[in-house]
């Protein structure tokens, strides 16, 4: 019974990856065609340090499906229920990712940048929060945590995603500031960077 309640979970997660690379994929496809010129782009040692990341995980849950003895001295005694709910985290995720994917629409590049004609989205989850991107990210590899009741696996990729972030995210506000100026840092000071405040509040008013 073990076994078999291990096997779904692990199918489970092999499920969620593969939706979220299938979001990506064709969101990233349709604004590639734009073929919109990039005006500000990162850095490249950070895109090196997400491949690094992205390797990271992959090898380590390739080896703890083909190998899960190896893991074992990690594994946490988690109710079923709350390995459940792990499942119904990643499944809020991909929902999410869609969301995000949807709002950004022309905008949405797997690196950080900048392109011509880019507009500041403040629609959809973004009127909320600044970077549901991150937050959609972080409820994924919650997700991964239950589901896998395994400090190691669940710790280390929750600790590389908020690494990854923490570089990332001042980087991605410096660069919107200098391309939106006054109405990005008005943003800013209205929304929350991953957790939305749940008040009612109007919609943000960029200048004209």
């Amino acid at each position: 019974m073990l076994d078999n309640q291990e096997l779904v979970f692990k199918v489970l997660i092999i499920a969620e990856f593969t939706v979220f690379s299938v979001i990506r994929i064709i969101y990233q496809k349709s604004s590639m065609k734009a073929g919109r010129r990039t005006v500000i782009a990162e850095s490249r040692r950070y895109a090196v340090y997400l491949a690094l990341f992205i390797c990271y995980e992959v090898f380590t849950f390739l080896a703890y499906i083909f190998r899960p003895q190896g893991f074992s001295w990690a594994q946490i005694a988690l109710p079923l229920w709350v390995r459940w709910a792990g499942a119904v985290l990643g499944l809020l995720s991909l929902l999410l990712f869609i969301w995000v994917h949807r709002s950004l629409g022309l905008n949405l590049s797997a690196t950080l940048k900048i392109k011509e004609d880019h507009v500041l989205v403040v629609n959809g989850p973004y009127r909320w929060i600044r970077h549901p991107m991150y937050s959609a990210f972080f409820l994924l590899h919650a997700g991964v945590f239950f589901m896998t009741a395994n400090w190691f696996i669940g710790g280390t990729w929750m600790l590389g995603l908020v690494a990854i972030i923490a570089l990332r995210v001042r980087r991605e506000e410096k660069m919107l500031l200098s391309q939106f100026g006054r109405d990005y840092l008005a943003y800013m000071e209205q929304t929350p960077r991953f957790i939305p405040k749940f008040i009612a509040r109007s919609p943000l008013r960029l200048r004209n």
